[in-house]
């Protein structure tokens, strides 16, 4: 599903993206020449590996639980906490429950 977020127009980010069964789901709902925000969707016990990105990313959650690791330090995060992953640092992230997360990138 790729939507886009509407200006002057109210959205409920977590309408953004829907789970799938034993998948991560992402939907790129606002992208221009230097930002992007993507919705996740993970069904519990997804897991992304650890990598590293040329930029800052903030990462809050919507709903669920999560363990992340950021730079070899591992956080347990949940509805509404906000992480910044920085750049060139490697971080993963593991669904302790069905997990919904917006991703900032600028």
């Amino acid at each position: 599903m790729e939507a886009t977020i509407n200006r002057q127009e109210i959205t409920n980010i977590k309408d953004c993206v829907e789970y799938k069964a034993s998948s991560i789901v992402s939907n790129i709902v606002s992208k221009n020449t230097t930002s992007c925000m993507t919705v996740y969707a993970f069904d519990r016990g997804q897991s992304i590996t650890p990598i590293t990105d040329a930029s800052d990313i903030i990462v809050q959650v919507l709903e669920g639980t999560a363990e992340v690791m950021v730079n070899m330090h591992n956080y347990d995060i949940a509805d509404g906490d906000v992480i910044v992953m920085p750049k060139d640092k490697p971080h993963a992230l593991f669904a302790k429950t069905k997990l919904k997360i917006a991703s900032f990138r600028g």
